[in-house]
């Protein structure tokens, strides 16, 4: 979009006096409080328009603050009336734009640069000219600020005409993101290596934060190496898998990224050499027997302290799910919260057994899904809490996530062959029946017959 520079009738020649030029701000702003009154006279591209010269006129308004902000450095006006003021806070006190001198502090800190010759004149011809917003200004030089010591001379001028361009975006993390390439380009060969060891040392991993919802927020912060490590890791396990009914999947890439690191990390969970379902660390889960057999009330993690809320807690359908890997173990309180132990102490399907699902499942047996047995957990189509027997006939390999579908949506499967005359179909496999709440018919159907 061109816009056309906005121009008031006078004299050739004739330079705008100050009480004009703030006569029109005041014109201006009291017109645009009445755009919202007008806006419904506009097509889509109208307000398409209308908001690009806004954007334009905001840009003017950065560039103006910048302008008047340099000249009452220059003159010394913050410290120089009865009650002396530093100059974010008499910007603060100037401008309801700017409510803190902390806020104030990037366009002081642009608008003193531009005055002393510090910000080279590209940067400060842009700024001055509403082609690179404050935000974006200030980004680049701090960059810069960090990047100078690392170049050569004769690049630096050319640096900061890169870094002026990508400025004119408007978008400070592209602009952050310049740095690196031109360490890269123009640096020494040892910089970038040098930052990245520095990133090693910063990397960190917040302690969950939970507000008494059903989520924990954690914040990570890696490095460079390891960005790629674990987003290497994650590509394969973030594709789309179907739904419990076949369908596509729908949940957001962020959803499926969350639950690929939680892949990641039961696998990690398990050794090397170990099949799938055989964890080398454990979690401790306590529920009542009553809650486990019944499916109420809801377990909780023994040990270290979790974030609190219902992060403390889980549901029993997913402590169920949870409690058929090996790496989880039930420790099952009585009414009176006295430890017992339940006769089946089988509960964890054998190496010897997991190896024999392996080779018969060959990964995740649920309809459609192709995660691969390394990423799956054994699971006890009769569950083990209900009396199910830890043997092949009553095992099925679930990744993750259609492990917490098969519980949660209460499915049963069972294992099958097919026609003796069709050699391609006589081998064993588990056939799921989707439809919600199968298992309780089926339960109560076994239970009868084993009565």
């Amino acid at each position: 979009m061109t816009t056309t520079p906005i121009s008031t009738p006078r004299e050739a020649g004739d330079a705008p006096t100050l009480a004009t030029v703030l006569t029109l701000v005041d014109h201006a702003r009291d017109t645009l409080a009445r755009l919202r009154e007008v806006t419904w006279q506009a097509t889509g591209a109208g307000l398409a328009d209308a908001l690009a010269r806004l954007g334009e006129l905001a840009l003017a308004v950065d560039a103006a603050e910048v302008a008047v902000v340099a000249d009452a450095l220059d003159r010394g006006e913050p410290g120089g009336g009865a009650l002396p003021l530093s100059p974010t806070d008499w910007v603060s006190a100037s401008s309801r734009r700017y409510p803190t001198g902390r806020a104030a502090s990037p366009l002081v800190k642009l608008a003193d640069g531009v005055r002393l010759g510090a910000v080279p004149a590209c940067l400060a011809d842009a700024v001055l000219d509403a082609r690179v917003p404050v935000p974006a200004a200030t980004a680049a030089i701090a960059e810069m600020t960090t990047l100078i010591p690392d170049l050569q001379d004769p690049v630096i001028p050319t640096a900061w005409e890169a870094f002026t361009t990508v400025a004119a975006t408007g978008d400070p993390a592209l602009v952050r993101k310049l740095r690196f390439r031109l360490i890269v380009e123009y640096g020494h060969t040892d910089r970038l290596g040098k930052d990245q060891a520095t990133g090693r040392t910063r990397m960190s991993l917040s302690h969950g934060i939970n507000d008494g919802g059903p989520l924990t927020t954690y914040r990570l912060t890696l490095d460079p190496e390891s960005v790629a490590a674990l987003e290497a890791a994650l590509g394969p396990l973030t594709a789309p898998r179907p739904g419990p009914d076949g369908e596509p999947d729908t949940r957001p890439a962020t959803n499926r990224r969350a639950h690929a690191l939680m892949g990641l990390i039961a696998r990690a969970a398990t050794t090397d050499t170990s099949p799938a379902g055989r964890g080398s660390t454990h979690t401790s889960l306590i529920i009542r027997l009553t809650d486990l057999r019944d499916e109420t009330g809801a377990a909780t993690p023994a040990g270290p302290a979790s974030p609190g809320g219902s992060a403390s807690f889980l549901a029993p359908d997913i402590a169920r799910a949870r409690t058929c890997a090996g790496t989880v173990t039930p420790i099952v309180l009585d009414p009176h919260g006295n430890p017992v132990l339940i006769g089946r102490t089988h509960r964890l399907f054998t190496t010897t057994q997991i190896h024999a699902l392996t080779v018969r499942d060959g990964g995740c047996s649920f309809p459609g899904c192709t995660r691969p047995a390394g990423w799956t957990d054994a699971h006890h189509l009769i569950h083990w809490a209900d009396g199910g027997a830890t043997d092949l006939d009553n095992a099925a390999l679930l990744c993750r996530m259609h492990h917490t579908t098969v519980h949660t949506r209460r499915l049963i499967g069972h294992v099958t062959t097919g026609p003796p005359d069709d050699p391609h179909q006589a081998r064993h496999r588990v056939i799921w029946n989707l439809t919600p709440g199968s298992y309780d018919t089926h339960l109560t159907q076994w239970r009868r017959t084993s009565a």
